[in-house]
């Protein structure tokens, strides 16, 4: 064999040797960035999905409370307009009582009314009180009685008040005030209330 054969197979194994030892090097870097690579691409992934996750429920709160508002508002205008209407038809019936009250302080009831109620106050504050009347009754109630009748312009439906001057003490016992303590309490019956 030559020299220079030997030389030259000698330079071909050590040239096939470190190709070799260099591809395998590359081979395990190539792994190495692609494993870096795939971790990365996961990581991204995984930002991409918690950023879209946040997205959905920052716009699922959104909704959330969209919605809230707009059924508080809803039922805000629903006990709105049930209050209204239910106010509308307590007027109307109270209206109607009204008128009744009128019509009956019309009637010949009216008189035998007037006497129970004389005789109401005489027996609470007795026989020297003073009568007071709506001034339709004035008249009627002179009749009635021989007490002082005077007319008292805040009584507008009917019926009578008394006042013992000497005591310092009254009673109602008018239409007026019977009408008003009952529309003030039909509205605090718990079937009324929302």
């Amino acid at each position: 064999m030559d020299l220079n054969e030997l030389n030259r197979y000698k330079i071909g194994m050590f040239k096939e040797n470190i190709n070799k030892q260099a591809d395998e090097e590359i081979a395990v870097i190539t792994a190495k960035i692609r494993d870096r690579k795939n971790a990365a691409g996961k990581e991204k992934e995984e930002a991409a999905a918690r950023t879209e996750l946040s997205k959905i429920r920052r716009e699922q709160t959104a909704f959330e409370q969209r919605y809230k508002k707009e059924l508080s508002r809803c039922d805000y205008e629903t006990t709105k307009a049930v209050r209204t209407y239910r106010k509308e038809l307590t007027e109307n019936f109270f209206e109607e009582i009204k008128n009744d009250l009128k019509a009956f302080s019309e009637s010949e009831k009216y008189s035998e009314y007037l006497k129970r109620s004389l005789e109401k106050v005489k027996k609470s504050l007795g026989e020297k009180c003073v009568i007071l009347c709506a001034p339709k009754d004035v008249e009627k109630l002179k009749a009635l009685c021989k007490n002082e009748v005077r007319a008292d312009n805040a009584i507008l439906l009917g019926g009578i008040g008394a006042l013992d001057e000497e005591k310092g003490l009254f009673c109602d016992i008018t239409l007026d005030k019977a009408f008003d303590d009952e529309k003030a309490a039909f509205s605090d019956k718990k079937e009324l209330r929302l």
